[in-house]
Order: structure tokens, then sequence, then C-alpha cells
């Protein structure tokens, strides 16, 4: 166990729960593994690509902008993020949301900076059983995508106006694959009413930390973890399919 000192207290990084492990194996939709040794800094591999197959989300884009002002949106958008989990476990969701600042060199040069967002709703949980099916993103997703998604945005858009860091102007929603972000920022995701700490460095002067305590969380669970591409074959292993 570790903690990570901040000037509003300490947050503590819990060791995951096997239970926890599993949830988030079968939630993902080519699963995840275990490293035999620390890789990196990462315990764990997210798949993000099987294959030719890739895991899509959805990006909240911006408008374009130069190098510097990139850097300064995604630290913008990570302490965001961190800002508006208390606001979005409120909901009561039961399945997986990641949010994940990215940034996409495109030609010129010229830079996008945003939020990517990737969802994996329950069956059984509220955002499925209690909301209505949306088609928006639910046709591809499931039924619950769209209301997280949506529910998380709000968040976002009331922790910035009361913090009053700028939330840059969006421009779409467009449904992407992983490999279409350029550089993805692996932060935090929520797990039902767990905040899980993806992060595979911590640092006290990560500001993020900060905030998080702020806003009432004492505690993470921490999943240290790196997108991975496997092969077909691998499934058996990382969605335990045998």
């Amino acid at each position: 166990m570790k903690t990570v000192q901040t000037p509003q207290g300490e947050v503590t990084l819990l060791e995951p729960p096997v239970e926890i492990l599993r949830a988030i194996r079968s939630y993902f939709p080519y699963g995840a593994f275990r490293f035999p040794e620390t890789h990196n800094g990462a315990d764990f591999g997210l798949v993000m690509q099987c294959g030719e197959d890739e895991v899509f989300g959805v990006k909240q884009q911006p408008t374009d902008c130069d190098e510097k002002q990139s850097l300064v949106s995604y630290q913008a958008n990570s302490i965001l993020i961190a800002d508006s989990f208390v606001e979005y476990l409120g909901y009561g969701f039961s399945g997986v949301f990641m949010p994940c600042p990215y940034i996409r060199t495109k030609p010129g040069p010229v830079y996008e900076s945003g939020i990517a967002y990737f969802c994996f709703p329950s069956k059984t949980g509220r955002e499925a059983l209690e909301y209505d099916y949306q088609g928006s993103y639910d046709g591809q997703f499931g039924h619950g995508f769209t209301t997280m998604m949506t529910s998380f945005i709000r968040a976002l858009q009331k922790s910035s106006k009361e913090s009053g860091i700028t939330l840059s102007p969006v421009i779409g929603l467009d449904v992407r694959r992983r490999s279409d972000l350029g550089t993805l920022g692996f932060g935090f995701m929520a797990l039902g009413p767990h905040v899980i700490c993806l992060k595979t460095r911590i640092s006290e002067d990560d500001p993020v930390w900060t905030i998080l305590r702020s806003t009432g969380i004492k505690e993470v669970i921490h999943v240290p973890s790196v997108p991975a591409t496997i092969t077909k074959e691998d499934l058996a292993v990382t969605k335990d399919t045998q």
C-alpha cells in the first residue's frame, strides 16, 4: 500500500482485489492481462487492439491549436477529469468508464488536444435498467454508453465552471479507433463505485492528486497499466475464453 501526500491530505493507493481485475478483464472487449514482470512501471496491459481489430471510443474534439497550447490543454483536461469523478460516481453506474486526455498531431503541424471516452456499460447496471436506450451511441457500444458519457461530460462542464479551468470548445463527438487518437493518456477510470488509478508513475508533483483529494477521494485502487496489442490467439488468456 502506498500513499500520496497532498496539501489536502493523503490519498491511499490500494492493491487491486482479484474481483476488480476480473471485472476489468470482463468489461474490456479484448480483455486485460498481467505482465510476468513490471514493464516500464506497468503491471498490467489493457488490450486496445487484437490483431487488426481495435477498441473504439468517442472523442470530444476541440478546435486545432499549436503545440504549446496542446500541452496546456492536455494538462487542463487531466485536471478536469480528476475533478469530475465524484460528481460522476453520484449517478451510481455499474460499468467501466475511462476518460483519457489525448493529443493528436495533424499536418501543418497543428494539434488536436481533446478527451476520448472508452466506456463499457453493464447490462444489469442503472445505466441500462433505469435509463432509456439512446441510438446515438448505444447501438454501437451498448445500452447505457450514451448516458454514462453525457453524465460525465456534464460533470466535466460543471468542474470547468466552478474551477475556472478552461474546457476547450467542442466541435464534435465522433467515434474513433484507439489508433486514431495519437498520444493517449491512461490516468484514471471508474468501475462501479471505484476510482482506479492506471498511472505507471506516481508523483506528488502531479496536480491531479491534490484535485482528487480536494473532492473527497481518499483512496484509489492502483492498477498501473499501458495500452496493449495482442494476437487473436492471445484472447484465450486475456479474456479467459477457454
